[in-house]
């Protein structure tokens, strides 16, 4: 049996990526439910590709930088979503003025995402995610075979991460380390998931990553819900209430902390 090129290997996962920026565009600008999500984690995964196996290929048409700024685009709404989502369910039944302020905000933050979608800057950066997805251009190092090249980059990332999760241990910000180890955790799941090719070995570097990410996630997603609190709706009950979620959290990520360093 021939072995997987490296450039073969990873280019279907880049392929998958690119098509779903294509397929959520109308439904982000229907405003279906999770659509922004879903096109944001596509831009994401891309971009994270695109940097990270960036020798496999000789000629890019497609600029990470384009990606970034659709991401930021898309996160515009994503963020507002999130809040709107982790606050409506703590509420229950209730909704005080601030939230209904937070609605209007996310609901008003659409139009302008409406009109990025329709751009032609958004069309040539979805043609050229789709023309690099068809008709890729190799560099050398995609020839060679996916275990020799890819395996050293998903370990190295791995070893990225580590070293993110290691400085979270007496930072001086620590909520700013979090998210950076968060962030690290992230990009590693994201190179492994593009080495599916090499079987157990990503999916247990994927797995991994995937734990800290979410982990520190939460810790993240706290910090923000208390930072919104906290400027718009300081009387609330649900502040006390995400405070002390956010030192749940931070307790646990600290024991994987301990853990990573036994």
């Amino acid at each position: 049996m021939t072995e997987t090129s490296a450039g073969d290997g990873v280019h279907a996962y880049l392929a998958v990526q690119a098509a779903a920026l294509r397929e959520w565009r109308e439904p982000v600008i229907a405003r279906e439910p999770d659509a922004v999500h879903r096109m944001r984690v596509a831009t994401r995964r891309l971009r994270s590709v695109l940097s990270t196996y960036s020798a496999l290929y000789a000629e890019v048409p497609l600029k990470r930088r384009r990606l970034r700024w659709l991401a930021d685009e898309l996160g515009k709404v994503r963020d507002l979503e999130v809040l709107r989502t982790r606050f409506a369910k703590r509420l229950g039944e209730e909704r005080p003025a601030w939230f209904a302020a937070l609605e209007a905000q996310e609901r008003d933050a659409y139009g302008p995402l409406e009109q990025v979608m329709r751009r032609e800057r958004t069309a040539k950066l979805l043609d050229a995610a789709a023309a690099l997805a068809e008709a890729p251009v190799f560099a050398s190092a995609a020839e060679r075979p996916a275990a020799d090249v890819l395996g050293p980059i998903v370990e190295a990332s791995r070893q990225d991460m580590l070293r993110a999760l290691a400085a979270t241990g007496g930072a001086a910000d620590a909520d700013a380390a979090r998210h950076r180890a968060r962030n690290a955790a992230k990009k590693t799941r994201y190179t492994a998931d593009a080495a599916a090719v090499l079987g157990e070995d990503a999916e247990a570097v994927a797995a991994e990553a995937r734990k800290v990410q979410n982990r520190f996630g939460r810790c993240q997603d706290d910090a923000v819900a208390i930072a919104y609190l906290e400027a718009h709706a300081p009387d609330s009950p649900l502040l006390e209430d995400e405070r002390r979620r956010h030192a749940k959290h931070v307790a646990k990520a600290e024991e994987m902390l301990v853990a990573a360093e036994a």
